[in-house]
């Protein structure tokens, strides 16, 4: 007859442990600084970074936002918008769309600094066209050897806007564009060094004129 165990069995099971969910990080914000000259006071320089490691809308909305400011489907938009490339930029950059969504899509979650945006205020006493070339011909010289440039101008008494004056934004790219793409953003660009090295340029554009 068979022998059976006199020791009882302990059946084994295995605790459930309940995992709490991770909380998604915040989206990141894009944040700024501006820098304006004493003895310049039509010359501005703003400084945008990513603040935060959530993800991130990117520049795209920022940028459309200042070639079309207002709502209205006929005056909302800006008087004029181009892009500035240096000289071995493939030439797929020159869509804007391209250009935008190459930055945002390659930009390293590492990296935080995005652009920079140097603002100047165009005289009243001659038409927006004049001062604009004046203008572009300076980011030109200044930037474009190395960074995508963004220029948009807002005349906003075209819209029947009182009390704001004529002026170009030069939106510039914080990553070098070469003839293999875009490269790791420039942190000279993005700091006081490269607000004083555009401010310089500008005074030494406008003592020259």
């Amino acid at each position: 007859m068979p022998k059976t165990s006199s020791t009882p069995r302990m059946s084994k099971s295995i605790a459930k442990v309940e995992v709490a969910p991770t909380a998604s990080a915040a989206p990141a914000k894009l944040k700024s600084f501006r820098q304006t000259a004493p003895d310049h006071r039509e010359f501005s320089f703003t400084r945008f970074w990513w603040e935060g490691a959530g993800p991130r809308s990117g520049i795209m909305p920022w940028v459309y936002k200042k070639m079309k400011p207002g709502d209205d489907p006929d005056f909302g938009w800006a008087a004029k918008t181009e892009i500035l490339l240096p000289p071995t930029a493939p030439s797929d950059y020159m869509n804007v769309n391209f250009l935008l969504k190459q930055f945002d899509d390659t930009l390293p979650p590492f990296e935080r600094h995005a652009m920079i945006q140097v603002k100047i205020a165009l005289p009243a006493d001659e038409p927006w066209h004049a001062g604009y070339e004046r203008v572009r011909a300076y980011a030109h010289a200044h930037f474009t050897r190395r960074f995508p440039v963004i220029p948009v101008v807002h005349v906003p008494s075209i819209a029947g806007l009182r009390g704001y004056g004529s002026h170009v934004h030069c939106i510039v790219l914080s990553r070098p564009l070469t003839i293999n793409g875009l490269q790791g953003a420039c942190h000279h660009l993005c700091s006081d060094r490269g607000y004083a090295d555009a401010l310089a340029a500008w005074r030494n554009w406008r003592a020259a004129a």
